[in-house]
């Protein structure tokens, strides 16, 4: 900055360059040429050492679920690379296991995965009608491949609204049955009613009984997934219709507040 020679009143007055008037206002100033914009900078990603912060804890998921709930110890957290995806290996041709159930390896591209951090709850207390949440975190290399992933299971979901799918099991054969498939710019949800069925039996989906509530979101290059299990959803005598309300949302609303997260994060 230069001073000038004083003014009237005997006071010397600043005098600002041309230059930082110019980045003041977000342009670059170039020798020989107009003054260009300032370039954007490039969204941040999220760290790899930070993808296990996105997941909730359980005062947050109570709060979401209406229930408390606690770290199913027979599932304990994960945190690592592609190695923690899934390989159910029941998936039928139609191709809908990723919609059903969570982090498969079908679905995700296992060379574009940076990290996976997963948790799994089940209720604290009976009876109850959410007998589990299970969320996952899964960081890519940038933005846009996480977009590019989102739309992809955008695409998968809407195919495959309507369809059932093998789901993994033990002694029984679990089939699950796809419905209300909704899609956002940010969150997909969907609705898999779950039956099962023995070696001389046919499937049998009790959208009655067992469901679990789906949910996929999106954010810089962050996917969360999200698993509700609810058991007998039908509304007992004198249950609010708010707390029901909140059940059927319960997978958004937690996929929404880990979006919520990443964003705090980066």
């Amino acid at each position: 900055m230069r001073l000038r020679a004083p003014g009237r009143g005997g006071r010397w007055l600043p005098v600002v360059p041309l230059a930082a008037v110019m980045l003041a206002a977000g342009c670059a100033a170039h020798v020989g040429g107009a003054a260009q914009p300032s370039p954007s900078p490039k969204p941040r990603s999220l760290a790899r050492q930070t993808v296990n912060h996105v997941l909730l804890n359980d005062t947050a998921l109570a709060r979401i679920v209406k229930q408390p709930l606690d770290i199913d110890p027979r599932f304990p957290p994960r945190f690592g690379g592609p190695e923690e995806l899934q390989d159910a290996g029941t998936a039928l041709p139609d191709g809908c296991l990723g919609v059903a159930a969570m982090l498969q390896q079908n679905v995700y591209p296992a060379s574009d995965i940076e990290q996976v951090a997963v948790e799994t709850w089940r209720h604290a207390a009976a009876p109850t009608a959410v007998t589990g949440v299970r969320e996952a975190a899964v960081s890519l290399p940038t933005a846009a491949d996480a977009d590019a992933l989102f739309a992809a299971f955008s695409q998968q979901w809407q195919e495959c609204d309507g369809a059932t799918t093998s789901l993994p099991a033990g002694v029984f054969r679990l089939k699950g049955t796809i419905s209300h498939v909704q899609v956002s710019p940010s969150v997909l949800a969907a609705t898999v009613a779950i039956g099962w069925t023995t070696p001389k039996s046919e499937p049998n989906p009790d959208p009655d009984g067992v469901r679990t509530l789906r949910a996929v979101g999106v954010r810089n290059n962050c996917l969360v997934e999200v698993e509700v299990d609810v058991f007998n959803p039908s509304r007992p005598p004198g249950h609010l219709a708010g707390e029901s309300h909140a059940i059927d949302h319960s997978a958004t609303d937690i996929a929404s507040a880990m979006l919520e997260k990443v964003d705090a994060l980066i």
